[in-house]
């Protein structure tokens, strides 16, 4: 059994600030390589060049499966582990969810469509590590937030440096 408070065998999702160290408790052991492996698979199955994960500049204060250094490694392991040299395209790997928030509504991204909560609810929480870093990317980009909220709390403080 995976050890992770995401799933349904975890405990209750922590909230606060997404570079919190209760955060951690979020982390689903080796999530993207094993996502990653089964989508290279199909990818090439249908003839697919490659594929594209989300995993931006944020995520590598947690997720050691999102930082560059695993990237660039299970890039290579699809491009030599299938006959197609299945490439895995990350866009936005050095970007802030500012950025991302910032270059969507350039692009006139409808944002209501999109999802960030860990909760899993109809409504976001609005206090969830992911919620609060969506909150804190829009006001940073100083781009309008059009999420439904279920608590618009204030947005708590990221934690120092260690």
């Amino acid at each position: 059994m995976f050890a992770s408070h995401l799933l349904k065998s975890g405990g209750t999702i922590p909230e606060g600030h997404y570079e919190a160290e209760n955060m951690k408790q979020t982390v689903v052991p080796f999530r993207n390589a094993i996502m990653l492996s089964i989508a290279c698979g199909f990818a090439e199955s249908v003839g697919a060049e490659g594929l594209v994960i989300a995993a931006h500049g944020g995520d590598h204060a947690i997720y050691p499966d999102c930082r560059e250094d695993f990237m660039h490694a299970m890039s290579e392991a699809m491009r030599l582990g299938t006959y197609a040299g299945v490439k895995l395209l990350r866009p936005f790997i050095a970007m802030s969810k500012s950025d991302i928030a910032a270059t969507g509504a350039k692009l006139n991204v409808n944002f209501a469509r999109t999802w960030s909560c860990y909760k899993g609810e109809v409504i976001h929480c609005g206090k969830c590590g992911t919620c609060v870093e969506r909150r804190e990317a829009f006001v940073l980009a100083g781009v309008n937030d059009p999420t439904e909220y279920k608590a618009r709390d204030a947005l708590p403080q990221k934690p120092a440096a260690s």
